[in-house]
């Protein structure tokens, strides 16, 4: 249910994004689309908030008043969750310039890859060595990236994606790692603010 309709969003919208951004269709300014869902966001977030968090209202601002009580109780945490905030809002806006150099297959199999860079950080950051299975794992999403694309690498001309430029495909590596360290960061957030995430 849940899962199915994420993944249907998911798809739906590098779809939407890699049509949007090809020849003949209308300009638009990515910064602008990416800041009005961030807008839309904040507004579902806060009403969830309002509606099952606040509780019902026991002074005079309402729930305003509860969220800024909430907020009052850990004031270092808007600092520090505005890396990993900013880090996801150059991941958003690395989407639509990544669509507009690789297709929407190559791009969601090519990301992927981001799974082997977060679990070498993880075992880089947090000195926790990965077992066997999790290697075998990120050895075979390695493995279907390159099989998946192996026909792009093959000798001929044409245009394909893994003959975008050096900067395409520098690009699509920031992205990455901007996805790996903001969760990263959110990891150890949470490991050093154990009474800050008792209230999330």
């Amino acid at each position: 249910g849940i899962f199915a309709g994420y993944v249907l969003l998911w798809v739906s919208s590098h779809l939407l994004v890699y049509s949007s951004r090809r020849a003949g269709a209308p300009p638009y300014n990515p910064a602008s689309v990416v800041l009005l869902t961030e807008a839309v966001k904040l507004a579902l977030a806060l009403s969830l908030y309002f509606a099952y968090d606040a509780g019902a209202p026991t002074t005079t601002g309402g729930g305003c008043a509860k969220l800024a009580e909430h907020v009052s109780l850990a004031p270092e945490l808007p600092l520090k969750y505005i890396m990993p905030a900013l880090l996801y809002c150059g991941y958003n806006n690395l989407v639509y310039a990544n669509l507009a150099v690789f297709d929407p297959g190559t791009y969601n199999v090519l990301l992927q890859l981001r799974l082997v860079l977060t679990g070498l950080l993880y075992q880089a950051l947090f000195a926790r060595r990965l077992n066997r299975n999790q290697w075998l794992a990120l050895v075979a999403i390695t493995l279907g990236c390159v099989v998946k694309e192996a026909d792009k690498l093959s000798a001929g001309g044409g245009k394909g994606p893994l003959r975008a430029s050096l900067g395409a495909w520098m690009l699509l590596l920031v992205q990455m790692l901007c996805s790996v360290l903001a969760g990263a960061w959110h990891c150890v957030a949470r490991l050093c603010l154990p009474r800050v995430c008792s209230i999330l």
